[in-house]
Order: structure tokens, then C-alpha cells, then sequence
């Protein structure tokens, strides 16, 4: 990851950071959220899966969070 002291800098002296931070964790957040219900349609992760076998519907899920994270993180 890059870092731009420039751009933390001027947002600081601005007094925008905290609003900046806020929103690159909305756009994360929402990233997140679309990626884990694309991931879980891909995977056929779902409800009927959950009645039915719960722990394997725990690592299906547990499995997509975890790619999602690492999409996310990068």
C-alpha cells in the first residue's frame, strides 16, 4: 500500500481527515457487503443450506467472508 503524506497532511491541517476516513470505510464496507452476497450466490451458499446443514453452512460462510477480507484488504 502507497502512502500519500501529502494528502494526509493537507486533509490534517484541514480538519477533513475524520471525514475522509469515514468515508473510505463506507466505500470499504459497501464493497464488502456486495462482494460477500456475490460470493454467496457463486458458492450457492444458502438459506436452504443453512436449515439443512448448519455447520457446513458455517464454513461455506466463513469461507466467503475470508475472500471477501482478502479483496477488501488489498
Amino acid at each position: 500500500m502507497k502512502h500519500d503524506y501529502g494528502l494526509y497532511f493537507k486533509l490534517l491541517s484541514k480538519n477533513e481527515l475524520n471525514e475522509y476516513l469515514l468515508k473510505v470505510q463506507k466505500e470499504a464496507d459497501d464493497l464488502y457487503d456486495r462482494l460477500v452476497e456475490k460470493y454467496k450466490i457463486k458458492w450457492n451458499v444458502i438459506e436452504e443450506l443453512k436449515q439443512k446443514n448448519q455447520i457446513k453452512w458455517i464454513l461455506m460462510m466463513n469461507n466467503v467472508n475470508n475472500c471477501v477480507y482478502e479483496i477488501i484488504k488489498i
